[in-house]
């Protein structure tokens, strides 16, 4: 098996790799002359187009070759393109757009589109943060007003990257103040709008931290009409095509990392063995040593991370939870690898007659976008506890007789539906006895329900009476129903005699004890 590839790659798939990494390295040269240039290298995208490259996604009847490359294919070939730039982020946004075409588009804008995309002969912007709106994309700003056939936009959008050379734009636009709407993330549409739609106009290009030669900038709509048919999904449905594409964008724009971070270990590594200090290579330094073994280790599991998810996308999933995590480590351990790359180069890694520097300014903006490493971590932390649902069951825990210290005793299993009733004194020995086992921490409400085989209502209710009475305490969740609990000092010692509480090792001499 070749170095860079997975066991679970088709024989297309790795030729796809070898392919393109050498039309990459051919062109090395040429990326570094037109970003010298802040020359826009549109030329490679072309180049791809014509070999197929664009169409890893799209299925062959639209002229694209997903039954050969599938989406580990775009993986494939972003990783290879971003050692030419941030061309590559271009490469991301158009095939996230193939992806909402795909998904949500019209039989017509399907066959119109589809065959000139995965050809190269057209590319896609995608169009949603605005100068007042960000990642709270719900709140868009930009208005779509529905007249007759036609869409009326206006409004403002930013940070749009690959604005101008681009020959349509997704455009996430609000068709609705209805607050019921509003509140059901029903009130968003998105929009196909083509380059030279009369009143819509570039209004600025940035000057980025990075993206040396690739566009960014602001777009201005001022009662552009678009017909209704150029609508990718129903009014009301922007949110959901926009979530349609997100883990997709995710995982391509982590699988545009590894290209940069295997390039500042050839460079590093390059250096160090050519450095000489103290009449030795840099190399030969442990320090430096240690920071390559570093470099190594992020870029293997930033590798194993993305190619999983984008092979979970390959079996007809939207991997949400390893999207993110792909996404949120590959830039964040990419940034550090970019760093430490520097800090092996010295002085000429501060240079831009080395590329790593470019790695450091344009990894900065990919903690950034698309989304940021802190959504990120909110996703992984919300889809994370689901999926890790089946190995993350809370351990029941109880007194070992014998021992007379506490020990997990199987597990809670969260799905319990007891109907009986409990009383004052049987509840508050529950609670009493998760003190003894888990000093310090309250007892959840449906663990309560699973020892005592009691309704959650006469827990509830007997809790109530418990508080009253000073022998205990609740914590309640937003809608006022009791999440938690425990018993107050004066509970336990209601509830117990402190011999019962009592634990003193043999090993302990008890004539130290008063």
């Amino acid at each position: 098996m070749e170095i860079n590839t997975y066991p679970w790659w088709s024989d297309t798939q790795i030729e796809l790799s070898r392919d393109v990494r050498a039309f990459v390295d051919e062109r090395i040269g040429r990326s570094e002359e037109l970003i010298w240039k802040r020359k826009y290298p549109l030329e490679f995208l072309k180049e791809a187009g014509e070999r197929g490259w664009l169409g890893t996604i799209i299925p062959e009847e639209y002229g694209g070759k997903l039954s050969d490359y599938g989406y580990t294919g775009s993986c494939i070939v972003i990783e290879e393109l971003a050692r030419l730039g941030q061309i590559s982020m271009q490469y991301v946004v158009t095939m996230c757009d193939a992806r909402m075409i795909l998904k949500f588009g019209s039989d017509k804008l399907k066959k119109e589109l589809l065959p000139k995309m995965a050809a190269g002969e057209y590319l896609g912007s995608l169009t949603v943060t605005e100068p007042y709106v960000g990642n709270d994309a719900a709140a868009m700003e930009t208005t779509g007003r529905i007249d007759g056939d036609e869409i009326v936009i206006n409004g403002k959008k930013r940070y749009i990257t690959s604005l101008g050379v681009s020959d349509f734009y997704m455009l996430l636009v609000k068709t609705s103040d209805d607050p019921e709407l509003i509140k059901r993330h029903k009130h968003l549409s998105m929009v196909l709008i083509r380059a030279g739609t009369p009143g819509f106009t570039i209004e600025r290009i940035n000057e980025l931290i990075g993206f040396d030669n690739i566009y960014n900038g602001y777009l201005d709509f001022n009662d552009v009409r678009v017909p209704k048919d150029q609508m990718i999904g129903e009014v009301g449905e922007g949110w959901k095509v926009l979530m349609g594409m997100a883990n997709y964008e995710r995982t391509l724009a982590s699988a545009n990392q590894l290209g940069w971070i295997s390039e500042a270990l050839r460079y590093a590594l390059f250096h160090t063995k050519r450095r000489v200090q103290f009449k030795a290579p840099t190399i030969d330094l442990p320090t430096n040593q240690f920071k390559l073994a570093d470099i190594i280790v992020r870029y293997k599991a930033s590798r194993i991370l993305t190619y999983h998810a984008a092979h979970l996308f390959d079996l007809g999933e939207d991997p949400a939870f390893d999207a993110a995590i792909a996404k949120y480590f590959n830039t964040e351990e990419g940034m550090k690898v970019f760093l430490e790359a520097t800090q092996l180069m010295g002085g000429d890694g501060l240079t831009k007659f080395y590329p790593v520097e470019s790695y450091v300014r344009n990894g900065k903006i990919t903690q950034l976008a698309p989304t940021t490493s802190e959504i990120m971590k909110v996703v992984i932390y919300r889809f994370g506890l689901n999926a890790l649902e089946p190995l993350l069951k809370a351990p029941r825990r109880k007194i070992n007789e014998e021992l007379g210290v506490p020990m997990t005793h199987g597990f809670y299993e969260g799905n319990a539906s007891g109907n009986g009733e409990i009383r004052e004194d049987t509840l508050l020995e529950l609670l009493a006895e998760n003190y003894r086992v888990n000093p310090g921490l309250y007892m959840a409400i449906e663990d309560l329900v699973e020892e005592s085989g009691a309704s959650l209502e006469s827990i509830s209710k007997t809790l109530e009476k418990l508080e009253d009475k000073g022998l205990a305490i609740s914590y309640r969740g937003r809608k006022g129903d009791i999440k938690l609990a425990r018993a107050t000092f004066k509970g336990l010692q209601d509830a117990k005699p402190i011999d019962w509480y009592r634990y003193i090792p043999d090993w302990v001499d008890r004539d130290d004890l008063f």
